[in-house]
Order: structure tokens, then sequence, then C-alpha cells
């Protein structure tokens, strides 16, 4: 069973998250927007274009937090 979150309480998660995993990513623009698995990721073209292990990253724990939370509606 999945928790509900607010989409902000989940970006600051996901941040700290990506932080773990390197410091320079805490600073990457990303956005949690509503999609058809519920919630998606997405960044700018720069930052996925800055190295397949950015995008990993973010897939990564994409996959991890929506086993475990789901979008509040507002």
């Amino acid at each position: 069973m999945t928790k509900k979150i607010s989409n902000t309480d989940l970006l600051w998660i996901f941040r700290e998250r990506m932080a773990s995993f390197d410091g320079r990513f805490k600073a990457a623009p990303i956005a949690i927007l509503p999609s058809e698995n519920g919630w998606e990721a997405v960044t700018s073209h720069r930052y996925r274009a800055a190295g397949p292990r950015f995008a990993k990253h973010i897939e990564q724990i994409q996959a991890e937090l929506r086993a475990i939370y789901r979008l509040a509606r507002d």
C-alpha cells in the first residue's frame, strides 16, 4: 500500500535521495508531475544529456519512491 504525499514533500525526498548519490545532483532542476504511472520525475534536457549516470539515478529513485508514495490530490 502506498502513502499519499504532497508534490512538495515528494520533491524534497527525491532531492535528498539524489544528493545521497552525488552532492552535485541536488542542484539539478527536477519537477514531479502526475502521469499515467501515478507521477514522474522530470528534468531539463541539459541534465538528462549530462550523462547516463544522472538519468540512471533518477530512474532508480523514481522506481523506489513510486512503490512507497502516490501524489495526494490538491
